[in-house]
């Protein structure tokens, strides 16, 4: 006698899309060079950090302190702007320019990368969420979420043994009551499907100790859909 078993595979927690991957791309080729803004006597300037000189940092690694290169490349000095103003709260237009160029750096070098960071724990969330629930972040806006839980039984007496978020836990609940209601050793456990449908219920056989050898244990898997609403035409 032939058996085979039936796992559920998970579904896989979405893809990343192209758009998030240029921009992880373009983030690890700057990520070693960000920028700093200069503001003094009415010059408005990006600098590459790798090119300043005398830079003194704080505690928390902000620059305080610096001089401008003698002799630089041109790239060095991303973009120089000459302002009417000294200094903030002069003049609108200034004010404005200022907090552009301000905001562009901060985008690039700081904003960016706490976004990724957030991603990132995100997509590591969704991942334990899945393995726990299956289908569980690919759910379909407006419609009722619906997940399969399965549940670990003896299918003469129908007492349910225990209730799980995938088959794996289910089955080993099962093959650990027949190895103590037979306690024999050398025996192989084996999930039986009903059907060939990867939602089907699963039976557990031992096999062995002898080559014809099989005996079913009663013990089966049954998978169960929940769903957060009622809906009265699937009923129908």
């Amino acid at each position: 006698m032939t058996s085979s078993t039936t796992t559920t595979n998970a579904a896989a927690v979405p893809a990343e899309p192209d758009w998030l991957s240029d921009i992880r791309t373009r983030h690890q080729d700057i990520a070693d060079d960000p920028f700093h803004v200069t503001d003094c006597e009415g010059d408005l300037s990006v600098w590459r950090q790798s090119a300043l000189t005398h830079v003194l940092r704080n505690d928390n690694g902000e620059i305080t302190g610096w001089s401008t290169p003698p002799s630089y490349k041109v790239t060095d000095h991303v973009i120089e702007i000459s302002l009417d103003t000294w200094d903030d709260g002069e003049d609108p237009l200034d004010d404005q320019r200022r907090s552009d160029i301000r905001g562009l750096v901060n985008a690039r070098d700081r904003d960016v990368p706490r976004l990724l960071a957030h991603i990132d724990q995100l997509q590591q969330r969704l991942e334990r969420a899945e393995a726990a629930l299956p289908g569980i972040t690919n759910l379909v806006p407006g419609e009722p979420v619906k997940v399969t839980v399965y549940r670990a039984e003896h299918s003469e007496d129908m007492e349910p043994l225990g209730l799980y978020t995938n088959r794996g836990a289910a089955r080993a609940h099962g093959e650990a009551m027949a190895a103590h209601d037979l306690k024999q050793p050398g025996l192989t456990p084996c999930w039986i499907p009903d059907d060939g449908d990867p939602a089907a219920v699963e039976e557990l056989s031992v096999f062995g100790p002898g080559e014809d050898d099989e005996d079913t244990t009663g013990y089966v898997v049954v998978p169960v859909t929940v769903t957060s609403a009622y809906e009265p035409e699937a009923e129908e």
